[in-house]
């Protein structure tokens, strides 16, 4: 059972959210949001049984890829995704939002992670999660409101960690701090081509989902839910055949293409990622998850 769970940092919420309208969303109230947290119970349950049809009717938005691809491979020697039993569950309701109706919720035990909940297609999906926190739990808005100039820098931040991605000179501006988990993943996107030699490797970074999902913080700042896709395209190396150094191991290139040598491969990976933005429009990532999505061969 789900224990713990609370509203708005314990705060009681008089009217609901959200209200009935063209996009077909339900009115979101703390009770609503409890009862779709019995989708974490279920779907661990449907990863443990390798049951995909039920993993994809419970996942959405970029979670929904791995629903789709990664429990296939799963029934053929792939490790699922690890979704453990969470406790002591905090939820939060956003200000209204145009993307329709969605909340987030804090898990702090057995360690601190954030999850993501949409409306889509008519029930309620995990569209994010769990992501890890990486450091101490930030304090949410006890009671959000619109916060127009917040939004705003909100809505740019994937598309902030795309340049920064795709920019190792940096002239884009676009930084993060030092230590930050985000410099790690630049660093060995520009490792990746030396380590593969003499085989040729290249690197697509997209945006995973094209919006993302802020709640709004006390302090003036938000944290910002979105993900961003990873697409390595791996070929031999002049005058050879096969692959020589493969990205992924041979076990997982079996799981999903069903060869055991392809003469190239494409692989996809999402990084799950929570941005903390403060009030001056400063990022950092403070959680991160990263998935194999995908491997497909040639």
């Amino acid at each position: 059972m789900l224990a713990g769970v609370v509203a708005c940092g314990g705060q009681p919420v008089a009217e609901p959210v959200f209200s009935e309208g063209a996009s077909a969303s339900p009115v979101l109230t703390v009770e609503a949001a409890e009862a779709a947290l019995e989708i974490l119970p279920e779907l661990r349950e449907a990863w443990r049984e390798t049951d995909c049809d039920k993993v994809e009717s419970l996942t959405g938005w970029a979670e929904g890829e791995l629903g789709a691809t990664v429990c296939k491979a799963v029934r053929n020697g792939r490790r699922g995704v690890n979704l453990p039993s969470y406790s002591d569950i905090e939820v939060f309701l956003p200000a209204e939002d145009e993307d329709g109706a969605w909340f987030t919720a804090l898990a702090r035990k057995p360690d601190p992670a954030y999850f993501v909940f949409a409306y889509e297609s008519g029930t309620w999906r995990l569209a994010l999660g769990p992501i890890p926190l990486l450091g101490k739990v930030p304090e949410p808005d006890s009671v959000p409101t619109a916060a127009a100039d917040m939004i705003v820098k909100a809505r740019l931040v994937p598309q902030q960690y795309l340049t920064y991605l795709t920019d190792p000179a940096g002239v884009s501006g676009v930084a993060f701090p030092s230590g930050d988990p985000v410099r790690t993943v630049l660093a060995e996107l520009l490792r990746t081509p030396r380590r593969v030699r003499p085989d040729r490797i290249s690197v697509d970074v997209r945006l995973a989902v094209d919006s993302a999902r802020a709640l709004l913080l006390d302090d003036g700042g938000a944290l910002v839910f979105h993900a961003i896709t990873l697409v390595f395209t791996q070929k031999p190396g002049s005058g050879r055949r096969a692959i020589r150094h493969p990205r992924y191991a041979t076990a997982d290139v079996r799981a999903f293409t069903g060869k055991s040598k392809p003469g190239s491969l494409t692989g996809s990976e999402i990084v799950f990622l929570i941005t903390r933005v403060s009030a001056a429009g400063k990022m950092s990532t403070i959680g991160l998850r990263r998935e194999l999505a995908h491997i497909t061969a040639g």
